[in-house]
C-alpha cells in the first residue's frame, strides 16, 4: 500500500512541481538568449524554446518528486 501512495504521491509533486519550474526555465532562457544577442525575442525562437523547457522541466520536476517523496517515506514511515 505504501508503494501505491509514494507514486501517486510522487505524481501530484512533480505535477505541482512543474509549472514553476517551466516558468523559472523559460524566463533563464529569454534573458540568457536578449542578453546574448542584444534584441527581442521573436515568437518563432519563444514556441521553440518553449518545448524545449517543457521536456526539460518535465524531467526535473520528476526526478526531484520521486527522489524527495523517497526521503520522506523512508524518513517518517519506515522503522
Amino acid at each position: 500500500m505504501l508503494t501505491f501512495w509514494y507514486g501517486i504521491t510522487s505524481f501530484l509533486f512533480a505535477a505541482l512541481l512543474f509549472f514553476p519550474v517551466r516558468k523559472l526555465l523559460l524566463s533563464i532562457n529569454v534573458n540568457r538568449i536578449q542578453s546574448k544577442q542584444k534584441r527581442a525575442i521573436t515568437e518563432e525562437e519563444l514556441k521553440v524554446l518553449k518545448k524545449k523547457v517543457n521536456v526539460i522541466a518535465a524531467i526535473i520536476a520528476v526526478t526531484f518528486a520521486f527522489f524527495y517523496n523517497k526521503f520522506m517515506i523512508v524518513k517518517f514511515f519506515k522503522p
